[in-house]
């Protein structure tokens, strides 16, 4: 990990204030694990945003796809060169050339461009897909480009955690990864799991030989070792020592027939730090930090944000805001939760039991968490969100997001680029938000939208307007031009916006109790 200080000496806005250059970029790469058998597959899905966001007239995207060993099965390189959806399914790839149905292995992207991509990892997502399930995230783990890439990422190495660990006793809790060109031998891995109550147990595993490229899922909690949960979600810290790929760990809840899945990401654990804090630059007109999510809360539907101990020693008060989607504020409650000096468990904040179903008939609802750090907070505030719509089973999001910090840069950007996925499996939809970390209000937000398709690079567009604090909810089954238009196959969606807090978050509600999400990029 580099430190918060370092990552943001390779950002633009900090290079342009020092009069320095970027050093540029011209190869950027995901590398995922993947699982295909009869009756889950893997996807790759990725929209060609370079000519919209750099200007990149065409980049060649080079796929890989490696057995469990390491050992390359197809290669194959793609001129991307104009905007559409694209799609890379690798249980069709398999069939072409014959390979075994149930697969276990990787799937590497790779971008190349004469021209700097400014960023070394793509906007990439993957995609587990059943009958039954809809599962994705976006980039995780990523082979390094070159030596001081690598040596500027492994400046600290640090547990990975952020993530639950469902108590549902035919799930099985995994992380997996693929290892980077160097062989490694003799690798140990702690894992140290916690229930809400703050106990934990450590235990670990050894991997003699990781070969170059090899794919490894760890299933790291038997079914007799959920009883520690207590029939409540949990968490978990992974100790590490990985240098030879970008430590992110796919990870998710599987069912034991492999039927069914739910994926995320780990993040950092930074509690050990000492120094990993963000100052408010105007504690009278800014808020120390704030974060906003939807808010599900028809019958049984719940919304859960999750603390996680991972954040260094400090004091933060949580208040919460109901808004609108005309961005009106409906409620306010003041301390909702209060960390004085340190978490030592996650802390599930049930968001739904401070609403009143009487007052709340309105089912698009967005909360504000309002979080005062008495002028600091931790850098890298991550939270999880867990979406849930349980039925046959309970499986929510479990979304990795962060907190916004106030920067008054960033007040005085003209607008935002941002773009998300309708995967369009059962009912694809995408949420935005407008909301500024400004205590007096900000802007409204003038919004363009452009749906893409994967036949060809035509569009559909529409614009709306999203009051300051207001939202805006899409479904795609209620909007039949549109789902015309993309037909069967994915869509990536595109927002242009005048104003720079535009957010949001694209969702897949397989209506069945399990939920598929993620953020926008």
């Amino acid at each position: 990990m580099k430190s918060y200080i370092n990552h943001l000496k390779t950002t633009s806005s900090f290079l342009q204030d020092i009069n320095l250059k970027q050093k540029p970029v011209f190869r950027s790469s995901a590398i995922f694990p993947c699982i295909c058998n009869k009756d889950l597959e893997t996807n790759i899905l990725f929209l060609g945003y370079w000519f919209i966001k750099k200007k990149i007239r065409e980049v060649t995207v080079l796929i890989t796809i490696r057995d469990k060993k390491g050992s390359i099965i197809y290669r194959k390189s793609l001129l991307v060169n104009e905007v559409k959806s694209y799609r890379i399914c690798i249980k069709e790839i398999l069939n072409t050339i014959n390979f075994k149905l149930n697969f276990n292995g990787s799937i590497e992207i790779e971008v190349f461009s004469s021209k700097n991509l400014i960023f070394p990892y793509p906007a990439v997502v993957v995609n587990y897909f059943s009958k039954q399930s809809c599962s994705f995230v976006h980039s995780t783990s990523r082979t390094y480009n070159d030596v001081e890439d690598s040596v500027a990422n492994n400046e600290l190495i640090v547990p990975e955690s952020g993530i639950d660990i469902l108590p549902q006793k035919d799930f099985l809790p995994f992380i997996s990864f693929v290892n980077g060109p160097l062989f490694e031998s003799n690798k140990i891995i702690q894992f140290r799991i916690f229930n809400i109550e703050g106990k934990s147990f450590k235990k670990k595993i050894i991997i003699k030989n990781l070969k170059p490229f090899e794919t490894k899922f760890l299933f790291f909690l038997k079914e007799r070792e959920k009883f520690f949960l207590k029939g409540k979600k949990g968490t978990v810290k992974i100790y590490h020592n990985f240098k030879n790929f970008f430590p992110r760990f796919l990870s998710g809840n599987i069912k034991k027939d492999k039927k069914v899945s739910s994926l995320t990401h780990t993040y950092y654990d930074q509690s050990f730090q000492k120094k990993a804090y963000w100052k408010n630059p105007d504690v009278k007109n800014l808020y120390d930090s704030i974060s906003t999510f939807p808010v599900f809360n028809k019958g049984l539907n719940y919304t859960e944000l999750v603390l996680y101990p991972i954040y260094p020693k400090s004091r933060m008060k949580f208040d919460l805001e109901f808004y609108n989607v005309e961005g009106k504020c409906l409620k306010k409650i003041n301390s909702i939760y209060l960390i004085k000096k340190k978490l030592d468990r996650p802390v599930y904040l049930n968001i739904n039991k401070y609403l009143n179903y009487k007052e709340f008939s309105d089912e698009q609802l967005f909360a504000k968490l309002v979080i005062d750090g008495e002028g600091k907070l931790p850098t890298r505030l991550k939270f999880g969100l867990n979406l849930g719509k349980p039925k046959k089973y309970d499986i929510p999001s479990n979304i990795c997001f962060s907190a916004a910090e106030p920067n008054n840069k960033i007040l005085k950007k003209p607008g935002t680029f941002k773009w998300g996925l309708l995967v369009n499996k059962k009912k694809s939809s995408f949420i935005l938000s407008n909301f500024s970390f400004s205590r007096n209000g900000f802007r409204k937000a003038n919004v363009n939208i452009k749906f893409w398709r994967e036949t060809d690079n035509s569009f559909i567009s529409k614009k709306i307007l999203i009051n300051d604090n207001g939202s805006y909810f899409f479904y795609l089954n209620k909007n039949n031009k549109i789902k015309s238009f993309i037909g069967k196959g994915s869509s990536w969606v595109t927002f242009e916006s005048d104003n720079p807090f535009l957010n949001g978050w694209y969702l897949e509600d397989m209506q069945n109790g399990i939920i598929g999400a993620d953020h926008l990029f």
